[in-house]
């Protein structure tokens, strides 16, 4: 910068060196290293300058967020420790390198392969953590050298045998040759003329030769050579002469294990060296890794966030630290109170002050308060996350402080006179991108003069446009920001009933000193106090009292907004569980109306299935007689050829009439669409007002007018039966429109369940008069109900509901056994005598009447595999359910011809089991049935084969 050219350079590095130890740098910085591995990385933090380029410093903030994030997903990089002074500079040489030294650059290829593999087996990390992948992705493994080198040194600097084959040869023979010298020992050891010249029965290794210890006056009886004596001189260590033959082989032996292990140094630090920058550059990224590691468990201690740098004017904030903490106080384990610390413009579009004023009581935390900025803005230069919620501030080139006594004998400095020459110091180098901490400013001399000095020199810095933070106990000097907005108050909380500093800071209020109240709380005489107060003067005095009382009003304020904020927290809680609750009264609706409309929605379409089986029904019963009535006739006509038209106008006659009687006996009334019994008597729209010879009211009519056969068409009767379907429909549609109304009407149906209820019980008591139950309709006898004129079937016994299974004319029905009557009549045969002979008809009821068939359990139906077009699954259903639907899937089946049909019943009680197979005894198709077998599904499956 031009500025700082024309300041002293030696100046400006005393100023920032004075800054650092002044704000406890050395303290964050030895915290930082303990968080890495390598010996060479914890010396690089502790010597770390905060002074940072903007891309240094930028890369950091990057690669340090991404590592946190990876470490909180509870990954991490596995970095190991290496010593890279151990290794570097004789690599770079060419120098043999000892096995320590090979071991460590072992530790960084291991290290690089391990890395690399961290992202190769997650591809979704590139993208996530990109910085930290460019940086590994430079990483040389150099895996040919890697393994070298793993077979060769280990931790503790040794040469492994697994070199070379020529090493474990060496060494396989030095090792024999040791055994075989012990084992000569040994044998000597044993000899009795040995025995009693040896101090102990031992052997020992001294300087390394074999040596027996033999008493001094008893050296003659062993044939040796001498190898030393023991410091009280009563023990000769001699190498026996029988030895030496041995020793000879064994220091052969050591020779070629030492040539050969120096042939490996020099061939692995030769390899080391072609790959010297690899290595090397390997290392300086691990390095940075490790860097980047410490970082981030720093900013993890801290629990740290990214600061912003903000760019400079007039109007920007000069910083804002949102819930600060002083770092060293976390670290340390210490209690912090987090704080507030702005300085910044009261409104927008307003010039921020460049001054703050921080006033308060003596071990207020006034000071705690100016170096906890002046450590975050270190921390933030230095690419470090810092302790708070949020953080923004300019990016400041230089930290100044006026921090303690100054004084100093040798140079023969005051403490003022100390003071005076830092504050030149500061001034000739303060600018727009300075920094400036004053704690208790202009102290040490006349009070007033000092005011004057003091409110000289901060308007010096505010011309400058640097920013300054003072601590101070004169009151001129808080007055300062009511006339000017380059200046702004701050101030230490203060509880003036206990007389206890809280340590918060208050934005915009100066504060007061306090200074009486605590020397009357720490024991000061009182007589002093009294004295103290009146020397103070009344105008002090009201001053002073003025402050309390702000700030006694302020801790009012504070509280009052307290109690808000709970007070809406609680509403919104309340408010919330409210929403809730209407949601779930919403959603239990909604289940309801659903419920209710699916229900409609499966009767409705039961009612469709049913009426696609009559459907077919109908077909099957007008081309039966069709046929009948074709084959008949063409018998006559040959035996009547001479009075075949007379004959065929009577006998058509004959039929009409019959016929129509016969529709006004079959005639049904009830229009209510409360189960299949209302379907004959269902009324359907006319074609036609004018032609009544074809309009019918209801499905009878008009079935009974497609049985004869001049009228006898399949489609007339499909479009009949569609109509059948369309006022279904129409009629459940009115029923989903009046939902909401039905919805309302729970109540009424639930006093209506009562009343059928108490007719139920009345009912039971009639029916126990008449004597008869539930068993006594069998199959096969002949009934008559009140709501058919005409004589029905029994085609099933009661279910558990007391419903039997009656078939009136076409129609099958579900009635309740009470409602049934005994008829004494049998099936009659309409006779009709048509040309003048006895050609005879069969009636509705006979051509209705399905064959039965007794079909048997067969165990040699072959296996079935079960798919979606073979199975019925019938889980889940009562016993009328379950059947209901068996005969409209059976039906299917049959006409799709599937050979082999698998029921699913399960096993349960039983009950739906037990019944669909005596169903199936007597069911409308020829077939055999067995049940599951192993792989099948076992007897919870029945297997039903139709027979051809």
């Amino acid at each position: 910068m031009e500025h700082e050219s024309n300041i002293d350079n030696s100046s400006l590095k005393f100023l920032r060196k004075d800054a650092l130890e002044r704000l406890e740098w050395n303290k964050i910085t030895k915290f930082l290293s303990e968080f890495s591995t390598s010996p060479h990385t914890k010396k690089h933090l502790l010597q770390l300058d905060p002074w940072l380029e903007n891309s240094e410093r930028d890369f950091f903030f990057t690669t340090t967020a991404e590592m946190l994030e990876l470490t909180t997903q509870g990954n991490s990089l596995g970095l190991e420790s290496f010593d890279l002074e151990m290794f570097a500079k004789p690599l770079k040489r060419g120098a043999l390198l000892s096995p320590l030294s090979l071991f460590q650059i072992l530790i960084v290829l291991k290290l690089c392969h391990i890395l690399q593999g961290f992202f190769r087996f997650e591809k979704t990390r590139i993208q996530r953590f990109p910085k930290l992948y460019e940086l590994i992705s430079s990483l040389s493994a150099q895996m040919n050298l890697q393994t070298k080198l793993q077979k060769s040194v280990d931790i503790d600097g040794n040469i492994l045998s697994s070199a070379s084959p020529e090493l474990h040869s060496a060494r396989s023979r030095l090792e024999n040759a040791k055994r075989r010298i012990v084992e000569h020992l040994e044998e000597i050891l044993r000899r009795q003329e040995v025995k009693n010249a040896v101090q102990d029965s031992v052997w020992m290794l001294r300087d390394g030769r074999y040596v027996l210890p033999v008493r001094a006056d008893r050296k003659g009886d062993i044939d040796g050579i001498p190898r030393g004596v023991s410091q009280s001189g009563s023990t000769v260590f001699l190498e026996p002469h029988a030895l030496a033959q041995q020793h000879t082989h064994l220091e052969k032996a050591q020779s070629d294990v030492e040539i050969e292990e120096q042939r490996i140094i020099k061939e692995l630090s030769k390899d080391c060296f072609l790959a010297c920058d690899e290595i090397l550059n390997s290392a300086d990224i691990l390095t940075q890794l490790d860097n980047i590691s410490a970082r981030t468990r720093f900013a993890g201690a801290i629990t740290g966030i990214q600061p912003i740098f903000l760019t400079a004017n007039e109007y920007t904030k000069r910083f804002s630290l949102i819930e600060a903490k002083h770092p060293l106080f976390i670290l340390e384990k210490k209690n912090c109170i987090p704080n507030d610390l702005e300085l910044k413009p009261q409104k927008n579009e307003e010039i921020s002050p460049k001054i703050w004023v921080l006033s308060g009581p003596n071990a207020g935390g006034k000071t705690v308060a100016m170096k906890t900025v002046g450590v975050t803005v270190l921390m933030a230069k230095a690419g470090l996350f810092v302790a708070c919620e949020k953080a923004e501030m300019l990016d400041y080139e230089n930290i100044f402080v006026e921090l303690g006594d100054r004084q100093n004998r040798e140079e023969d400095l005051s403490t003022f006179s100390g003071h005076l020459a830092q504050i030149k110091k500061v001034t000739e180098a303060a600018n727009e991108t300075s920094l400036i901490l004053l704690d208790e400013g202009f102290v040490g001399t006349d009070p007033a003069i000092g005011v004057a000095m003091a409110r000289a020199t901060l308007e010096l810095f505010a011309e400058k446009q640097a920013t300054v933070i003072i601590t101070t106990h004169f009151s001129n000097l808080k007055t300062l920001a009511d006339g000017d907005s380059r200046f702004y108050n701050g101030s230490m909380e203060f509880e003036p009933h206990k007389l206890l500093p809280t340590y918060k800071v208050l934005s915009g209020i100066p504060g007061q000193s306090y200074a009486i109240e605590l020397a009357e709380r720490m024991g000061l005489s009182k007589q002093i106090i009294e004295k103290a107060r009146q020397y103070y003067g009344n105008e002090s005095q009201r001053m002073e009292n003025i402050l309390r009382d702000l700030q006694l009003k302020r801790i009012q304020i504070k509280e009052e907004l307290s109690q808000q904020v709970e007070l809406s927290k609680k509403l919104e809680s309340e408010l919330k569980a409210l929403k809730h609750e209407r949601e779930k009264l919403s959603e239990l609706r909604n289940d309801l109306v659903n419920g209710y409309r699916n229900k409609l929605q499966k009767r409705l379409n039961a009612y469709a299935n049913r009426l696609d089986i009559r459907e077919r029904q109908f077909e099957k019963q007008k081309e039966s007689l069709l046929q009948d009535l074709k084959h008949e006739y063409a018998e006559k006509l040959k035996s009547v050829e001479g009075s075949a038209e007379q004959e065929n106008t009577s006998s058509t006659n004959k039929y009409t009439i019959n016929t129509k009687e016969a529709i006004q006996k079959d005639a049904a009334k009830p229009q209510k669409l409360s189960g299949f019994e209302a379907l004959a008597g269902l009324k359907l729209p006319k074609k036609s007002k004018t032609d009544d010879k074809n309009s019918f009211s209801t499905l009878d009519e008009r079935a009974q007018k497609f049985r004869a056969p001049r009228h006898m068409s399949s489609r007339s009767l499909l479009d009949e039966a569609r109509e059948s379907l369309e006022l279904l429909n129409d009629s459940f549609d009115d029923i989903e429109e009046n939902l909401e109304d039905d919805i309302r009407s729970l109540e009424d149906l639930e006093q209506n369940t009562k009343a059928k209820a108490k007719k139920a019980t009345g009912t039971a008591q009639s029916i126990q008069a008449q004597g008869r139950t539930a068993d006594h309709w069998q199959v096969g006898m002949k009934v008559k109900s009140a709501k058919f004129k005409e004589t029905g079937t029994v085609l099933r016994t009661a279910d558990g509901k007391g419903q039997v299974e009656c078939q009136f004319g076409i129609m099958k029905i579900k009635i309740p056994f009470h409602e049934l009557n005994e008829s004494d009549k049998q099936n009659n045969k309409v006779t009709k005598n048509s040309f003048n002979t006895n050609l005879k008809f069969k009636t509705k009821s006979q051509v209705s009447t399905q064959k039965k068939f007794n079909n048997v359990h067969d165990s040699e139906i072959p296996p079935t595999l079960q798919h979606s077009g073979n199975t019925i699954n019938l889980r889940g259903k009562t016993v009328d359910e379950a059947l209901d639907k068996l005969d409209i899937e059976l039906d299917k089946m049959s006409r799709l011809e599937v050979d082999r049909v698998v029921i699913i019943h399960g096993h349960g009680m039983g009950k739906v089991k037990e019944s669909v197979r005596k169903f199936l005894e007597s069911a409308n198709y020829k077939l055999k049935f067995r049940g599951g077998r192993q792989g099948e599904g076992g007897d919870g499956v029945t297997i039903v084969e139709f027979e051809k």
